[in-house]
This record gives structure tokens, sequence and C-alpha cells, in this order.
């Protein structure tokens, strides 16, 4: 007799045994532990959430039977959205009226639509995968309708959008972004074209299409995607057959000249039509390259040239089939050639000690020497200063 009458004591001292004394939060948490005992069959363990929660058994089914009659009340709710929705159904609009059945409600329009059953609905959803599957007046009502309602549309949310615009969620998710950044897709290049074949000005063409802002916003982006996207692939090129390259070196002997190429390429679209203008420029810029290179033989040839006729590189350059800046070059990197030794003299030996004393970088050293290129003085530094000379 003294056990029952402690536990009633304590129960009353220590734990809640009303519902009010309970905040919301801690209703629902206890509800969600009484839901998984119901989920799972099994019976509850009165004790053991009495000791857990510090509230009352009382309380508990308290609360527990306050959220079977919200769930009722709202499962009555939803199937009374749900018959409103379908006699609220316009065919030719293709949506329901969802203010007139907020209104009829008296509760909000965005609570509408999560009450709302599609498993339970008569009304067929709409699939508009295309942007030309949208009429003007729809991709304005999207609009309008995300953005009074939802600062961050999230996945949820865009199934709402989905239930008022009666249409599959994925494709308002695609509209509204055409909305919200217009561009031009392929299917409304589509229709643009055919409306422009059929003589329809820019400034009508935009009256099916507002959401791009002015017809001329609509004409630059459909000219870009034009551009971009509505030319023709280009043509794979062929190869070059050994017949076409004998044409083509003969031609270049004919009528190549260092430096201007006009000639040569008109002859050479003349003998080659089937081929692009690329093809054939890259074709000569490959031969006239190999013949160009610089070799010992190139180098002999312009150390000659330059005895006979001195520095007139405009005439050498025509002797060697290239230009007076080529055969400069070419004069130039023959005298570095020269002049660069592997010996080193004496005097050049004491200008590199001078340079390593007053901290002469190897580029200097090498002008200051005149026979040495800058990494063959780089080396001899160093060797200089670890020897200690």
């Amino acid at each position: 007799s003294t056990r029952p009458a402690l536990l009633s004591f304590i129960t009353r001292r220590h734990y809640a045994s009303e519902l009010g004394a309970i905040s919301l939060e801690r209703q629902q948490e206890i509800v969600a532990a009484l839901r998984m005992y119901q989920k799972d069959k099994v019976a509850v363990p009165w004790f053991e959430m009495v000791r857990r929660f510090r509230i009352s058994q009382v309380a508990m089914e308290q609360a527990l039977a306050a959220d079977n009659a919200r769930l009722q009340k709202r499962i009555e709710q939803s199937a009374r959205v749900t018959q409103l929705a379908d006699r609220a159904y316009n065919e030719q609009r293709g949506r329901c009226d969802w203010e007139s059945v907020a209104r009829y409600m008296d509760i909000p329009l965005i609570e509408c639509l999560r009450l709302f059953d599609a498993s339970h609905s008569t009304v067929p959803v709409r699939s508009l995968p295309n942007t030309t599957d949208w009429s003007a007046d729809e991709l304005l009502t999207l609009k309008s309708f995300v953005t009074e309602h939802f600062s961050a549309v999230t996945v949820n949310e865009w199934r709402l959008v989905g239930v008022y615009m009666n249409v599959e969620h994925n494709d308002c998710f695609m509209a509204y972004g055409i909305c919200t950044f217009p561009r031009i897709t392929p299917d409304l290049y589509k229709a643009i074209t055919q409306h422009r074949n059929n003589g329809l000005k820019w400034k009508d063409t935009f009256e099916k299409y507002p959401i791009f802002g002015s017809a001329s916003v609509l004409c630059k982006a459909y000219r870009r995607f034009k551009k971009s996207n509505g030319s023709k692939p280009k043509a794979t090129p062929t190869k070059w057959s050994d017949a076409d390259t004998c044409k083509i070196k003969e031609l270049i002997q004919m009528y190549y000249k260092p430096g201007n190429r006009r000639e040569l390429l008109s002859q050479a679209q003349k003998a080659f039509p089937h081929r692009s203008k690329e093809s054939i420029l890259g074709k000569i810029k490959r031969i006239t390259c190999k013949s160009s290179s610089i070799t010992n033989d190139v180098m002999d040839r312009v150390n000659k040239l330059v005895d006979v006729y001195g520095k007139d590189w405009e005439r050498i350059g025509h002797e060697i089939d290239g230009t007076a800046r080529r055969a400069q070059r070419i004069w130039t990197q023959h005298q570095k050639r020269q002049n660069a030794t592997l010996a080193w003299a004496d005097d050049e030996l004491e200008i590199l000690r001078k340079c390593i004393r007053d901290g002469v970088g190897v580029t200097e050293a090498s002008q200051l020497i005149g026979t040495k290129p800058p990494h063959m003085c780089s080396t001899k530094m160093l060797s200089l200063s670890k020897a200690g000379k």
C-alpha cells in the first residue's frame, strides 16, 4: 500500500500530469515515440516512457489523442480541398482556380496546395517539357506566382508550383529558368523561324514570347543562337593525296612570294575547288615552313652571298627565296656559331673573374665577352667560383 501511494506522490510532485504543462515540441517528440511502437505493433512500455519523458501516462495519452484528432481533421480537409479543386478545374486554362478554393476554405493558398491529394483527384496533370508548349500567359503566371510566394524555391515547393500550374514540377522548373534568364532553346528557335518564314514581324513575334522584355532583345538572342548553333556543321577535312601534294608544290614554285601568299592562294583555290581556304592555306604553310628551315647549307649559302653582295638583305633574301629579315636572321645566327668557341682565352677568363667580383649576371658577361653564349658563361663562372680563382 505504501509503494503505490509513493509512486502517485512522485508522479504528482515531479512529473507533468496535464497536457497544458507540456510544450508543443515536447508533445511532438512524445507522439513520434508512441507512433514508433504503434508502427511496430508493440505494446507501449508506459513505465519506461514515464521515466524517459518525466510525464504521466495520462498526459501522453492525451497528446496522442490530440494528434489523432489533428490528423483526422487534416484528412477531412484534404478530401474537401481535392473535391473543390476538381470542381474548380478549367479545361480551357488547363488548371484549377486555386484562389477560389482558398477563399471558400478560408485558409491560405499555399496550405490549400499542400492539402491537395493528387491520387484522389480526377484532374489530368499536364506535361510541358518544351518551351513552345507554354503560352505567354502561362509563363507570366508561373513567374508571378513563384516570385510572390517563394524567396528560395526548394524541391517540395516546386511540387506545390506544379500543383498550382497543374504541370509536372520538373517542367515548371525548366520554364521558370527561361522566364528568369530568357534564352533561345532549340524548340523555341524552330518556332520563331517558322513565324519569321510566315512573314511575322519581330514586333508581332515578341507578343508571343514577352518574357524577353522587348522585340530587339528577342531578335538579338535569336541571331546569337543562329550564329552559334544554327550554322551548318563543318565538313571533315580529307587528307591530301600524293598527286595533290605534287600539284600544290608546283604552284608554290610558280607563284610563291615570301610575305605575300595572296596570288598563290588564289591559284590554289582554282586548282582545288573542293577544298576549303583553311585547308589549302595550312598545306601551303606546312610545305613552305619545311623548305625554309635553317640548315648548315642555308647558312653557308648566306655567308657566301654576304661576301658577294655585302649586307644587301633584300637581294640576299630574294636569292634564298625568303625575306630580307629572314636573311639577316640567318646571318646573325651564323655569326654567333662562328664566334662561339669551346676554348677559353686568358682575357675571357679575366673578364669572367671581374664579373664574378662585381656581381655581374651571365647575360651581361656573355655580352662583354662576345664569343661565348650565356649558358657557357654560367657554367664557367660556377666552376671558377668553386675553385676560388
